[in-house]
């Protein structure tokens, strides 16, 4: 043998915990703020897309939680990636929900609820690239 390492033995997946951890915290704040919003319009019709939107972001951040802790490495990694993605999106879409709430004087009354939902996306994200296990360096 070469000294090369086979490459049909498995990665292990690394410890996904935290990460998984963070991904619920995330999703089951979405899910609140969203059920919140409509809620707080006497689940009128025409906000009730808030609850859905919510309850989405939730869903797909726990498959994505699922994901991460499923033992599996490529599981982990598409977990991982795809929940950072959907974070990415979420922090741009609440991002541009606060602007036009803040600019829109029929809309001023959603912003406090977009301002929660950007901060606590932003800090999501961040908490998630924080703990990202990062590449061992070959020595």
């Amino acid at each position: 043998m070469s000294g090369k390492t086979n490459k049909t033995e498995k990665k292990e997946a690394p410890s996904a915990g935290p990460s998984a951890t963070v991904l619920f915290v995330q999703g089951l704040f979405l899910a609140g703020c969203g059920i919140y919003g409509s809620a707080s319009r006497d689940w009128d019709p025409k906000v009730m897309h808030s609850a859905y939107a919510g309850v989405g972001c939730a869903i797909t951040l726990i498959a994505c939680a699922l994901a991460t802790i499923s033992g599996s490495y490529k599981l982990y990694m598409i977990g991982v990636h795809l929940a950072l993605l959907l974070q990415t999106l979420f922090v741009l879409v609440f991002g541009m929900q606060t602007y036009k709430s803040s600019t829109d004087p029929v809309k001023t009354d959603r912003l406090p609820l977009f301002v929660v939902m950007l901060i606590g996306s932003i800090v999501g994200l961040a908490s998630m690239v924080a703990l990202k296990p990062k590449k061992k360096k070959e020595s």
